[in-house]
């Protein structure tokens, strides 16, 4: 899924839910690993609550296409995310759901589905926006894709001095409680898995 050469990521969910916000964190953090990045934003005309969806593409060599149509990883921050991906994922691909707004499970047996409580974790942090931030600590710690350290430091040089630098230690916060519950999670090895207390188990 992740080599020395680079990744490929799909982020997909509503607007107001951050993911082209963690789309480009993760974006800006690879560039000073990697050579070459590629960030494909698509939304709908809405602000809020339309479909907003975004490509991450990572490589040491030439991205020679900033779309796919065989995701090998995505981060599905509802319902409808997950039921327009779903069928697209590449076989032994990864789905990371925030199970807290998901309940349908995944029909895929080819693929891992992993169900991180993610709204549910961000609420008690102290600010249900950062869900999109523990579904990215989870992503980094199941792929390798880039250190946690990394993202951090994207994350003050993007917030640190601005409006919503107060939020800087709690997004932090949820970005390793993301990768927490990752770590534990891929002990079990099954292809379908809840990390932290799925909704509805």
């Amino acid at each position: 899924m992740v080599n020395k050469n680079g990744f490929q990521l799909m982020i997909a969910g509503l607007g107001g839910q951050g993911a082209l916000f963690i789309g480009r964190l993760l974006t800006e953090a690879a560039l000073t690993t990697y050579k070459n990045a590629s960030f494909l934003p698509n939304y709908g005309s809405q602000m809020r609550l339309g479909p907003s969806e975004c490509t991450v593409t990572v490589t040491n060599g030439v991205v020679s296409s900033p779309v796919t149509l065989a995701p090998v990883a995505a981060i599905l921050m509802g319902a409808a995310a997950l039921a327009g991906f779903e069928p697209k994922m590449a076989p032994d691909s990864l789905m990371l759901i925030d199970s807290t707004l998901v309940q349908a499970e995944s029909k895929r047996e080819d693929v891992r589905a992993v169900y991180i409580p993610a709204t549910e974790i961000a609420t008690k942090l102290g600010n249900m926006g950062a869900a999109n931030l523990v579904l990215l600590g989870a992503y980094l710690e199941a792929t390798k894709a880039l250190p946690l350290e990394t993202l951090e430091a994207a994350l003050d040089k993007r917030m640190a001095g601005g409006k919503r630098e107060h939020l800087l230690d709690l997004n932090k916060a949820a970005l390793r409680e993301g990768a927490r519950l990752m770590a534990e999670s891929s002990k079990s090895g099954k292809k379908k898995e809840s990390a932290g207390s799925k909704k509805g188990a």
